[in-house]
């Protein structure tokens, strides 16, 4: 008898009432078209592998005749997915990567309403977050190799520090991105994502991100204390070389600058009495 098929995709998924400020900037540029197909987008990846989408052009024309749309909006479906993507509605990286599109918080919705699953496989090299940890009923299988590096708890304790050790690379790439995203969404200058490599992503994972989110909270309390004067930096260069100043060995609180006032300025005004200057004046 052949074993029973694991449930992939979700039958319903949350939709917040109230907007995230990403995805009423879509709305703003493509209209209520814009949000429709964001809406179809998240049916498609919840109603089908749960987490993520493959996409692609041949996805693309299927998508519109699933939706009965026409040739003619295959141009606006791909401008909508680029927004999407350029403001990290989707993961830029993972669909640079893989042709998917998925997003942290779409993971983590999808993590919690399958939380009760006997069994929910995930693909490692996909993931913005760390699924396996805390989720006794998910298995984290490679796509190039096929085998858990996250056992559940049927599989052997030798086994799980096995396969975790040969895909540790992979993991930690993971981790990165996933800390980057984060880091990324509390940073205030957000241009120049592209610009900050996997190797520099692996630096910031490295100092742990207690410490970088406190990098970027001081830098921005410097700024608000400065903001008379001071511009925020791209986030490609904050993320690359300028957080260094504000690591805990570094940091050094600087004094905000005053107004420098002028010997004009400092000048107290007199009061005259000038019925007495007129009087000495004509006695002279």
């Amino acid at each position: 008898m052949a074993g029973r098929h694991n449930k992939v995709g979700l039958d319903y998924f949350e939709l917040d009432c109230l907007l995230n400020d990403k995805i009423r900037l879509i709305q703003a540029e493509f209209g209520l078209k814009g949000f429709a197909i964001i809406v179809k987008l998240y049916q498609k990846i919840y109603g089908g592998k749960g987490y993520y989408c493959e996409w692609n052009e041949d996805i693309l024309l299927l998508f519109l005749v699933e939706n009965g749309l026409d040739s003619d909006s295959k141009n606006l479906i791909n401008e909508i997915v680029q927004a999407c993507i350029r403001r990290d509605i989707f993961s830029e990286a993972l669909y640079k990567k893989f042709g998917i599109l998925t997003s942290f918080g779409v993971q983590k919705r999808y993590l919690n309403a399958v939380s009760k699953r006997e069994r929910v496989e995930l693909k490692k090299e996909y993931l913005l977050l760390n699924a396996g940890e805390n989720n006794k009923n998910v298995v984290i299988n490679s796509i190039s190799e096929g085998i858990n590096t996250i056992s559940d708890v049927r599989n052997e304790h030798s086994r799980v520090e096995k396969s975790r050790e040969e895909n540790k690379n992979i993991l930690c790439k993971t981790d990165a991105i996933a800390l980057f995203e984060r880091l990324w969404k509390l940073y205030p200058c957000k241009r120049g994502k592209g610009k900050v490599t996997e190797k520099k992503k692996m630096e910031l994972l490295a100092f742990g991100e207690e410490q970088m989110v406190r990098c970027v909270e001081r830098y921005k309390a410097e700024l608000k204390k400065d903001a008379a004067w001071r511009k925020p930096q791209n986030g490609s260069t904050f993320f690359n070389s300028g957080y260094v100043d504000y690591l805990d060995e570094n940091f050094a609180p600087t004094p905000a600058v005053k107004d420098k006032q002028s010997a004009f300025h400092n000048f107290k005004e007199r009061s005259y009495d000038y019925n007495e200057l007129q009087r000495k004046l004509t006695n002279i």
